[in-house]
């Protein structure tokens, strides 16, 4: 059973169907049987065809060398296929047929791991998009993905991945208290208001007033898949897959997953604040 959509766009049916073809099993006993293991992800043709167990290369100190039979995806020109290296994924892309890429799938804002989709790629978490090619488009602002230095032999049918650390994690976040005057924020002036703050440190909080001195502090990032939530109503609404909580962060329905974090928080009546401490 398929409870999510395909990294590639592809029905979870067509998917699914593929399960019992007698050359995918064939292509799957071959791979486990193979002194490079690689986990591999055709994209390039529209269609997700992951193994059911992920098989894992770490890239050694002088480089790997691929062959471009065990990667379908990249027969074509556009097809993208994937390595897992270290605890990180690699992109590789053929641009054209003497011409191919690589590079880290590590989206360099907050260290997400960005998915195919339509020939480039898009961070699930903030919506910064890439090109084919790892440069960056659009959506949330960022730098590009990194590139991987790679030797192609179109004749031996070879990729030779060449040694290139993988992005460093993004930098942690610096603790912050915020200090809300009730006053000053016209979406707490009446009980189930809600405000919404977006921190220096990049974290994302609201404050919702639940009664005439009773107030709540909520991360508003989704537990789901780490987007940023939206208000909707007396709640909130996850813009990526549609979960809805309450104005307590209690999930109420749509993508399964846990409530939102409740912050530390304090009212003080005599000077009309909130004061929230964000981890």
């Amino acid at each position: 059973m398929c409870n999510s959509p395909s990294p590639c766009g592809s029905p979870c049916a067509r998917r699914e169907a593929t399960d019992h073809d007698p050359q995918r099993r064939e292509f799957l006993q071959a791979s486990l049987l193979a002194a490079a293991s690689l986990f591999v992800a055709a994209c390039g043709n529209g269609v997700w065809d992951a193994p059911k167990t992920p098989l894992t290369t770490v890239l050694g100190t002088t480089g790997y060398t691929v062959r471009l039979a065990d990667l379908p995806a990249l027969s074509t020109v556009g097809g993208i296929a994937t390595v897992a290296a270290g605890g990180a994924d690699i992109a590789l892309v053929r641009r054209a047929l003497d011409h191919i890429d690589a590079f880290w799938m590590t989206c360099p804002h907050q260290g997400t791991t960005v998915q195919a989709q339509d020939g480039a790629f898009v961070c699930p978490n903030h919506g910064a998009r890439f090109s084919a090619t790892g440069a960056w488009t659009g959506g949330q602002q960022t730098s590009n993905l990194t590139l991987i230095p790679l030797t192609f032999d179109a004749a031996a049918g070879t990729i030779t991945l060449g040694v290139s650390p993988p992005p460093p994690p993004p930098p942690a976040r610096t603790p912050q208290t915020l200090v809300v005057p009730v006053a000053k924020q016209p979406g707490l002036a009446a009980v189930g208001g809600i405000a919404l703050f977006g921190l220096d440190n990049g974290y994302p909080a609201a404050v919702v007033r639940l009664g005439a001195a009773e107030y709540v502090a909520l991360s508003i990032i989704c537990p789901h898949q780490g987007w940023y939530m939206d208000i909707d109503g007396a709640g909130f609404l996850c813009p990526g897959h549609k979960a809805r909580f309450d104005a307590h962060g209690v999930w109420q329905g749509g993508q399964a997953t846990t409530n939102l974090k409740v912050l530390a928080s304090t009212f003080d009546a005599a000077a009309g604040t909130v004061t929230v401490t964000i981890p």
